[in-house]
């Protein structure tokens, strides 16, 4: 059986699937491509590497327990009544991680410069030192003549900036082609919409593929089992707010 929502599933935000998530959605996306630019482009999956001591950067790949036991313990400090000696408390402390993260880089095969770089932004990218490092490599792809396509399917953490900040909604994707900016295209859309069909820019003249991310994502969803394995009488994780967690449950039914 297929997801029961119309676009993006928000229990594959779950941080112990989507490492899973991440990487089969590059490769689909790279597989699409493929035909639709081979032979004068090529679409390559690359590593990314970053290195972190964000506690919150366990979001990587699984689940948030060390926050959660370090809060714990927080917690019963806090509460602990007046003794005569102060007592040792079990704590956690931010330890640099360094992880690695998928991404493709459209390349010229007959001198392989690389024409754009098409990234699927994962926990880490929006939060803490992870997303400092991530904003600092998306500025310099901007400053360079390399076009740029941005998929953000986490409706946690902060979104990547734009001048017009007041765009709200769950996901986005962006693209920014070289001879566009400063502008880009933005396509956001909600839990209740399909994913978009996107255009991925390459040099000027060139004849350029169309993505439909939709039926990648439920490519995705099959060929991992999912149908099998997500408990869908249970809300998300991460949180959503009660409206939309009602939203959820009437669609589980």
């Amino acid at each position: 059986m297929p997801s029961p929502f119309p676009g993006m599933d928000p229990y594959l935000e779950n941080p112990a699937l989507w490492s899973n998530v991440h990487g089969r959605m590059i490769v689909a996306i790279a597989d699409t491509l493929s035909p639709l630019l081979l032979p004068k482009y090529q679409p390559i999956v690359e590593e990314a590497v970053y290195r972190t001591s964000d506690l919150g950067s366990v979001m990587v790949g699984v689940p948030d327990v060390t926050v959660q036991r370090t809060e714990r313990a927080i917690q019963q400090t806090n509460l602990a009544t007046a003794v005569a000696e102060p007592t040792p408390v079990t704590v956690e402390i931010p330890i640099p991680v360094t992880f690695r993260q998928r991404l493709i880089e459209i390349r010229n095969t007959a001198n392989q410069d690389v024409v754009t770089v098409i990234e699927v932004l994962s926990p880490a990218n929006k939060r803490g030192n992870g997303r400092l490092q991530y904003l600092q490599k998306r500025e310099r792809i901007l400053e360079s003549q390399t076009n740029l396509v941005e998929v953000d399917l986490l409706h946690k953490g902060d979104p990547m900036p734009t001048v017009q900040n007041n765009i709200v909604s769950h996901y986005r994707i962006l693209t920014s082609p070289v001879i566009q900016r400063p502008q880009a295209l933005l396509y956001p859309f909600n839990l209740s919409q399909p994913l978009p069909k996107v255009v991925i820019p390459l040099r000027d003249g060139d004849k350029e593929p169309i993505v439909d991310f939709q039926p990648l994502l439920e490519q995705v969803y099959r060929l991992s089992g999912y149908e099998y394995s997500i408990d869908y009488t249970q809300p998300p994780k991460p949180g959503w707010d009660k409206q939309e967690l009602e939203w959820i449950a009437a669609v589980c039914m």
